[in-house]
């Protein structure tokens, strides 16, 4: 093969790749449940969740930022069943990826037990995120790993989409980054999600 038609094999690869990222930043539609009359957490709390996200995602060409805030009615604090989890779904944005932060938020398969996060298929067959309150900094994180199409938990420790953590660097491996980089692509592409640019905070 000559070198120029290597060059040219080489191009086409490149803007294969290109295409296939989606060098976007998303919007977060967050609502947060009250208690007392004050949020279960503070904006700090969820910037940092968003920072945590930001980290992994960002070097793959995908970032989020908050775009919009809302309450959370009080008979959503806790979630129990899956009907409870589906009853969010009228309350979910277009074109953004919806969080809803709770009090607690009981394992539907494992009654008694509290999950900290989960990526939920509600009614119609729209995904929308559920962070409880006492969620770790990269519980967002792994719950958008699920939104960008990596379905499955990993046994890997340190993982980002496994639960084992041994005090190492938390991480995604190379398929998984790949795939979050088509369903990214794939979002946009469709219209499913939008490129929401420059940081803005819409009340």
């Amino acid at each position: 093969m000559s070198r120029l038609a290597r060059i040219a094999i080489a191009a086409v690869i490149l803007l294969d790749a290109r295409e296939s990222a989606a060098d976007a930043t998303f919007g977060l539609a967050i609502s947060i449940v009250r208690e007392e009359g004050e949020r279960v957490v503070d904006d700090a709390w969820v910037e940092a969740q968003i920072a945590s996200a930001n980290g992994f995602f960002g070097p793959l060409g995908t970032t989020f930022r908050w775009t919009i805030d809302k309450e959370l009615a009080d008979r959503h604090a806790d979630l129990h069943s899956r009907a409870d989890r589906d009853a969010l779904t009228p309350l979910t944005e277009r074109q953004s990826v919806d969080v809803f932060i709770v009090r607690t938020l009981e394992d539907v398969d494992e009654p008694g037990r509290n999950r900290m996060g989960v990526c939920w298929t509600g009614l119609g067959e729209k995904r929308f995120i559920v962070v409880a309150r006492t969620a770790r900094p990269t519980v967002l994180a792994h719950e958008l790993g699920h939104f960008f199409g990596n379905r499955q938990h990993s046994a890997v420790p340190n993982n980002l989409m496994s639960y084992i953590r041994d005090g190492g660097t938390v991480f995604l491996d190379a398929a998984q980054s790949a795939t979050i980089e088509r369903f990214s692509a794939l979002f946009l592409r469709t219209g499913r999600l939008v490129d929401v640019g420059a940081p803005r905070r819409n009340p």
